[in-house]
């Protein structure tokens, strides 16, 4: 049992008005305090005024100084112990009290923080537990441990620009550990950053000829960054391994960055179909369709997409360009703000704003958004023809006027495919 302080052990020593320890009682008499500092007190007919009077005393002593009335206390080796008990029986919600008590005394314990902040994480309250993990990392900068759940942490809210930075970080710490490569890779792969991917993988391709994880997120970026030859390589090699829904996925990649949409339109149902929850499945398949002229099924796939994944960065920017095409204002709103959140330097999620505020017309948002796009991409064509619309409404003919021309401009470069960047 943990002592009260203060108060210490209660004296049962029935005889002595002055007990050995500073808190008093009588045997067979009930002290009962509540919460406020009331106290109800039985006592049998006292044999002698002094001993009433000192009975008196102590009544009035727990009524005016609510402060004195025990509480229960551990050490902090106890609590950490209690702590650790109640997150390993599933009181996730009781472990963090507990280490929060334990912090309280002692506020540099490395290890009640970190469990602190598994614990957060463990109830869904991942930004308590980014400050936490941040707090060890000032004192134990060198913690891998830490700062794979750092990473994760920021994974888990899809900050991925976030989580590569402290993944990045643990790579130079621990070159060999896999979880944080398969980590960076995905993040990469979400942020668009496709030839940081081949960076990254092709040390563990070549050395790794069995990872099949390496093998896709590789085949993926290079086809993505319009390698094509070197990413049939890497399918053939997953080939070998059997007909996968993932080398499925990679050679609809290739047929869709190569023009032929319907053959990928083809290649990639049978991706989703041999297996339906393969990451980033439903969207690829989705813009396929789109690009085929079948935009209500593009659609249908690119919402199955959002099932599988709801911080798909590409699912959520196509949909919300489609719901915004058809007019479905409420609808494109969460799906291109999402999308933005997720990629904010994206030049088609900040153009699909800007073209969704126009549409609202919250005008002068709009205007911002797009011009900034126009000034920082200014061969993005769209940019510049929602541009002329925006000043027309603004009754801003000379730019209106401006911006026509330069769409103008870039329809006369006949030869090059229409620039759209990469979202």
């Amino acid at each position: 049992m943990c002592e009260a302080p203060g108060v210490g052990i209660i004296s049962c020593d029935p005889t002595s008005q002055v007990a050995a320890r500073p808190a008093l009682a009588v045997r067979e008499k009930r002290l009962a305090i509540r919460s406020g500092g009331i106290a109800l007190v039985r006592m049998s007919k006292l044999q002698s005024r002094g001993r009433g009077t000192l009975h008196l005393f102590i009544l009035l002593v727990l009524l005016i100084a609510p402060g004195l009335a025990p509480a229960q206390t551990c050490s902090p080796e106890e609590l950490y112990q209690q702590a650790v008990t109640a997150d390993e029986q599933g009181n996730v919600q009781q472990a963090i009290a507990l280490y929060e008590e334990l912090l309280k005394l002692q506020p540099a314990s490395v290890p009640a923080r970190t469990n602190l902040g598994v614990a957060l994480v463990r109830a869904g309250r991942l930004r308590e537990a980014v400050t936490q993990y941040r707090e060890v990392l000032k004192r134990d900068p060198a913690n891998p441990i830490v700062r794979l759940n750092l990473g994760l942490a920021w994974y888990k809210q899809a900050e991925f620009a976030q989580a590569a930075v402290e993944l990045e970080s643990l790579r130079k710490q621990q070159p060999e550990n896999p979880q944080s490569l398969y980590l960076l890779a995905d993040c990469y792969l979400r942020l668009g950053r496709n030839q940081d991917v081949v960076t990254l993988l092709e040390p563990a391709y070549k050395a790794n000829p069995d990872d099949r994880a390496v093998d896709y997120a590789l085949g993926l970026a290079l086809i993505r960054e319009g390698q094509i030859g070197k990413g049939e390589v890497v399918i053939d090699r997953i080939l070998k391994q059997g007909n996968t829904a993932e080398a499925k996925l990679l050679m609809g990649e290739a047929r869709y960055a190569a023009g032929d949409y319907r053959g990928a339109v083809a290649t990639l149902r049978e991706a989703v179909d041999l297996q339906p929850q393969l990451p980033g499945a439903w969207t690829v398949y989705g813009r396929a369709l789109l690009d085929n002229g079948d935009t209500g099924s593009a659609q249908a796939a690119l919402r199955r997409a959002l099932v599988n994944d709801p911080d798909d960065f590409e699912a959520n920017l196509y949909l919300g360009g489609i719901l915004r095409h058809e007019g479905k204002y409420a609808e494109a709103t969460p799906c291109v703000r999402r999308a933005l959140r997720l990629r904010p330097d994206s030049p088609q999620a900040r153009f699909q704003i800007g073209a969704l505020n126009h549409a609202l017309g919250h005008l002068e948002e709009a205007r911002r958004e797009l011009e900034g796009v126009a000034r920082d991409w200014p061969d993005f064509q769209e940019a510049h023809v929602e541009l002329a619309a925006l000043y027309s409404r603004l009754n801003r003919p000379e730019d209106s006027r401006r911006e026509r021309a330069i769409v103008l401009q870039l329809n006369e470069k006949a030869r090059q495919p229409k620039f759209s960047p990469r979202p």
